[in-house]
């Protein structure tokens, strides 16, 4: 009876790891609106997923063009912010977490997802890096031990997006906020 118990322990653990928070307050979701006004560029990356499947190796860097906030969607007592987004470009992902000099040409050119605290990476404004949107936008209903699995992660420069995409706005945001 202990290891069934050991064992049920054990898949909790690891199905806890890969929930995805979008259980907004209605002000967080604000908040976050307001930061992609200022940063559009954002990453799609599941940095606590493991190795398989195609949302777990799938790294996209995004510009998002309309957000919307929206109630959430497992729980009433909440918000969550949906985004309209063109796919700039693909970025390898190694072991170690995206590898932005190896950008790849997407092969879908939009996405219409929910902004998760965990799994949207955003640029931290001290240390010019993506980093989840908690990190950004203060966010505590799991803790305030919200560290991100894989390391913080440099954003491509201008000549390397120009390389995959026709995106104009890239280079004069870069230069802004760099």
């Amino acid at each position: 009876m202990k290891y069934i118990y050991l064992l049920f322990t054990l898949f909790i653990s690891q199905v806890s790891l890969a929930d995805a928070w979008d259980n907004l307050t209605y002000q967080e979701a604000e908040a976050i609106v307001v930061e992609l006004e200022k940063n559009p560029y954002i990453f799609d990356y599941c940095d606590c997923c493991n190795n398989s499947g195609e949302y777990a190796t799938t790294v996209h860097l995004l510009k998002v063009v309309s957000t919307e906030i929206v109630p959430c969607e497992w729980d009433d007592a909440f918000f969550s912010v949906r985004a309209n987004s063109l796919i700039i470009a693909g970025v390898f992902y190694g072991e170690d977490g995206p590898d932005v000099n190896e950008l790849i040409a997407p092969t879908e050119s939009e996405m219409n997802e929910v902004i998760f605290m965990n799994y949207t990476w955003t640029l931290h404004p001290e240390r010019k890096m993506a980093t989840p949107f908690f990190n950004v936008v203060p966010y505590d209903y799991y803790g305030e031990d919200n560290e991100p699995c894989k390391k913080e992660f440099a954003y491509p420069t201008p000549a390397q997006v120009k390389s995959i995409s026709k995106d104009k706005g890239y280079k004069k945001w870069y230069k802004k906020v760099m």
